[in-house]
């Protein structure tokens, strides 16, 4: 969307979608007619449906077909770590301007997502992550990722698949390093309380870094209950591992009442461990600060709404559906952020106008559909009538 044009069309979109994708997605296409362009449109039609690209391309009448769509683009992917590279250029290409200028520091937040997974491994067993049963399995494809929040606005800005048995130290480590190479400074960082370890509160002291990081409550007594007193307050606490050893920290506990919110009644108990935080902060302000980290889970839950699901067991083509719903998700954020520039003084309600994720996908199915037609439905029984 230009600055002198307010309104936002399907094709548009489509075209912003292609152009920061086809410039750094590196596709080997040999002995097909088949495009880049086409492949990542049919691709952004699955996305925004949350289909396979096999009924995407049943659904599209010009489309390539299914299995030959399959076919090439099973051959033209590059490796995983080469394809890990290619979608990090592209978030990082999304980067709003002001973020890459460093002229200030910004609250970060690096989470982990695990998407359930049925079936055997593809080609190495390090492949498929352990966790707690979820949708019927207990193996995993699991996806870090780090992300900004500015004027409450969430950028996705690297992604890093995640093997099996790979420290978390590891993941946060490559995650700051990233961050570090794009010059982004961090004011906070918060992290899930899945990072809450010895080695990993190490890495951020050693960094010097301000960080919130939940603390996991075990247990019926002992552990962090023993912190858990009349009210709320600033202590310290002592992490013990046998592998690692001990480490003492900051730690912030905080006592809310529910008030009978979400069904609760009574007061509740949240464990911090905290790092250089200012002693002005009160517990209940670090309180509030670690809830600027379920914006970023809110990115998540956005990011399956547009990801195209697969039966594949090829775990490069199950990170480049991931990394896409990444990258639609990003274009999400840029653009409403242009529309609420251009509706600071709305002449009709803002609700008319207000971009939501669900209708910039349907705007890219929309582009698509124009591009390669709609398929005929083609019923097998004649028997079935539509009034």
């Amino acid at each position: 969307m230009s600055k002198n044009n307010r309104i936002l069309r399907s094709q548009q979109v489509l075209n912003a979608l292609i152009s920061v994708v086809r410039p750094y997605l590196s596709l080997d296409l040999q002995n097909t007619r088949i495009r880049a362009e086409d492949i990542i449109a049919v691709l952004g039609y699955a996305s925004a449906n949350r289909i396979s690209t096999d009924a995407a391309c049943h659904e599209l009448q010009e489309a390539p077909s299914a299995n030959r769509l399959r076919e090439v683009l099973a051959k033209a992917l590059p490796d995983r770590i080469t394809l890990q590279r290619a979608l990090n250029r592209i978030l990082r290409a999304q980067t709003p301007r002001f973020v890459k200028k460093g002229k200030r520091s910004y609250y970060i937040a690096i989470d982990l997502t695990l998407i359930p997974y049925h079936g055997e491994c593809y080609e190495d067993e390090n492949e498929i992550m352990r966790s707690t049963a979820k949708s019927g399995t207990t193996h995993f494809h699991g996806y870090a990722t780090v992300s900004i929040v500015h004027d409450n606005q969430r950028y996705v800005l690297a992604l890093r698949f995640v093997e099996k048995g790979e420290s978390m130290k590891t993941i946060v480590a490559w995650l700051l390093k990233r961050l570090k190479s794009m010059g982004i400074s961090i004011r906070y960082a918060y992290l899930d309380k899945g990072f809450c370890s010895v080695p990993v509160l190490k890495t951020l002291q050693r960094r010097k870094l301000r960080f919130i990081i939940p603390v996991p409550v075990r247990g019926k007594s002992g552990g962090v209950r023993t912190l858990f007193e009349s009210a709320s307050h600033k202590t310290t606490y002592t992490f013990k591992s046998p592998k690692y050893g001990q480490l003492e920290v900051a730690a912030v506990i905080v006592k809310k009442y529910s008030k009978g919110r979400y069904k609760r009644k009574g007061a509740r108990w949240f464990a911090y461990a905290v790092n250089r935080l200012p002693k002005s902060v009160e517990p209940h302000q670090v309180f509030e600060m670690y809830r600027k980290r379920f914006g970023i889970e809110t990115s998540y839950r956005q990011m399956n709404q547009v990801r195209a699901r697969t039966t594949s067991r090829n775990p490069v083509v199950r990170l480049l559906l991931v990394g896409l719903a990444f990258v639609i998700f990003n274009l999400y954020i840029a653009n409403r952020q242009h529309i609420a520039i251009f509706l600071k003084n709305p002449v009709q309600p803002i609700s008319k106008y207000w971009l939501t994720l669900r209708r910039l996908a349907r705007t890219i199915a929309h582009a698509v559909e124009n591009l390669f037609g709609l398929a005929d439905a083609v019923f097998r029984h004649s028997r079935f009538a539509l009034s």
